[in-house]
C-alpha cells in the first residue's frame, strides 16, 4: 500500500537540503500546536525538550527525538521507555565521556521512520501515547496544570 508523507521542516540558516514535493522547508517558526493537532498529523520528529513532549503527548501523536543538547537527551530515553516514541541519538558519549557522532544516525532514523510509519508498529507507538494522554488528562481536568501531572506519572 502506497502512502503520500508530508513533512515540514525548519532548519538553521544556510542549510538548504535538497527539495522534494512534500517536503516544506523554512527558517521561519512553525506552527508547532497547529501541526500536532491537525488530524493528518502521525508522527513529530523533535529536539524532544520538554515543551515538544508535552505537546506531542496532549495532541496523541508519537515521537522520533533527535536530542542535540541539555535535558533533551533524557527526555528522548524517557520517550522511548515510555513507548511512545523511538531515540535516534545523533551523538553519544563514547568511552572517554566525550560528544562522539553517531556514524549510523542516517540508518539509524530510517529505520525509526519506518517503523513509526509501519500501520501495525505505530499503533503501538500511538496506543502508548494515547493512554498517557488519557491517564494524564482523567487525572488532571484542566490543561493549566498538565505538566505537573505528566512529571508525576512520569515519575511513577
Amino acid at each position: 500500500m502506497n502512502h503520500h508523507y508530508s513533512f515540514k521542516i525548519k532548519t538553521g540558516k544556510g542549510i538548504l537540503p535538497r527539495k522534494h514535493n512534500n517536503v516544506e522547508i523554512t527558517n521561519d517558526f512553525l506552527p508547532q500546536q497547529e501541526i500536532l493537532f491537525d488530524k493528518n498529523t502521525r508522527l513529530f520528529i523533535s529536539h524532544c525538550g520538554q515543551n515538544s513532549i508535552n505537546e506531542a503527548i496532549y495532541a496523541g501523536v508519537p515521537l522520533i527525538c533527535i536530542p542535540n543538547s541539555g535535558d533533551q537527551f533524557y527526555n528522548s530515553s524517557l520517550v522511548e521507555h515510555l513507548g511512545i516514541g523511538i531515540y535516534v541519538p545523533f551523538t553519544f558519549k563514547n568511552e572517554k565521556g566525550e560528544d562522539q557522532r553517531n556514524e549510523n544516525v542516517q540508518n539509524d532514523f530510517q529505520n525509526a521512520l519506518n517503523e513509526m510509519l509501519n500501520n501495525k508498529i505505530e499503533n503501538k507507538y500511538l496506543n502508548a501515547v494515547n493512554e498517557l494522554r488519557e491517564k494524564v488528562l482523567s487525572n488532571v481536568g484542566a490543561k493549566d496544570i498538565f505538566l505537573q501531572k505528566i512529571v508525576e506519572i512520569i515519575g511513577e
